[in-house]
């Protein structure tokens, strides 16, 4: 027999509140300086929460942190329950001629340095027409996006290009150009000025992306990967333990390449550009302040010309 839950209380959100910045903190000790309260109070609060939802959310111990299925469950629905308040009080600041409320946005990680990327110009503008929407930046991985986005954990996101559920729309910002790095320990790093055969390249040990939006990478080479990374900088520590060879994107790398740190190898041919997108529903759903940060978005990025997204083969000469 299902029991209904009885209507939730401002101390009910409070604690629902609690329990996702746990969640997003992974634990309970490092949510603390975010909720700015005691670890023995979350503690309270946590136990308080369980007992009004009848269920055990989380595991807590010297094996770490971790939700149990019911929590992960719950989790979901928290945020399901945030954005659709959140959405709920910036459509009525709309209402009242002003935008409030928190903007979720996700992005990539290594941007920061593409001279091509305007971020900061587009949140500068942003603030300048809504001052009063706090945004929140969530640094995550290509292939996490499109379920954060699905989910309602981020309204918008900053992207590279690849595929997609029907319902998320993107568009082109800007490119993002890669190239294949060696580390000064590499057996290449001496002969990278030279036009080695890509054959040569084919046979080394490579670090690949644990996305999809990498998988086109592994055309290049003759063998599985031997390294795994879900970031760039656990591609750029792979690199440079003169282990392996990968991509990166250029400017990223520039500051390993001008300390004698890092090589390109063969640029001429294993360089190559992505598209980087604005991802997103459609307008008609979006709220007001998403809709007015991808407008700041495009206006800052001027239109790119069709680009090159696909590494080249191994039929190079």
């Amino acid at each position: 027999m299902s029991v209904t839950l009885p209507p939730l209380s401002d101390v009910d959100f409070r604690q629902l509140r609690i329990f996702r910045t746990i969640v997003e903190s992974n634990g309970f000790t490092a949510a603390q300086d975010e909720l700015g309260i005691s670890r023995s109070t979350i503690s309270t609060q946590m136990s308080a929460l369980e007992t009004r939802l009848g269920v055990k959310l989380c595991r807590r111990g010297r094996s770490g942190f971790s939700l149990t299925e019911h929590g992960q469950k719950i989790y979901s629905e928290v945020i399901k329950l945030f954005a659709a308040a959140d959405s709920f009080r910036a459509e009525v600041g709309a209402i009242r001629g002003n935008m409030v409320g928190e903007l979720r946005i996700g992005v990539v990680d290594a941007m920061v340095e593409n001279p091509n990327c305007k971020l900061d110009r587009a949140i500068a503008l942003f603030h300048e027409r809504a001052p009063g929407v706090h945004p929140t930046f969530v640094v995550v991985s290509p292939n996490q996006i499109e379920n954060a986005l699905l989910s309602r954990q981020m309204e918008i996101a900053v992207m590279p290009n690849q595929p997609m559920n029907a319902a998320v729309q993107m568009q082109q910002l800007f490119h993002e150009e890669q190239t294949m790095y060696c580390g000064k320990e590499h057996p290449l790093f001496e002969k990278a000025h030279e036009k080695m055969p890509i054959e040569q390249l084919a046979e080394q040990k490579y670090a690949r992306r644990g996305y999809s939006v990498a998988l086109a990478f592994q055309s290049l080479f003759k063998h599985p990967p031997s390294a795994t990374a879900y970031d760039m900088e656990g591609l750029a520590y792979l690199i440079r333990s003169g282990k392996f060879v990968s991509f990166l994107p250029t400017h990223f790398a520039r500051q390993w390449v001008e300390r004698g740190e890092m090589r390109a190898l063969r640029p001429d041919l294993l360089s190559f550009k992505i598209a980087m997108c604005v991802a997103n529903f459609p307008q008609s759903v979006m709220s007001r302040m998403a809709r007015v940060f991808r407008e700041c978005l495009i206006e800052v990025h001027p239109t790119v010309t069709a680009i090159k997204t696909v590494p080249p083969t191994l039929d190079k000469k």
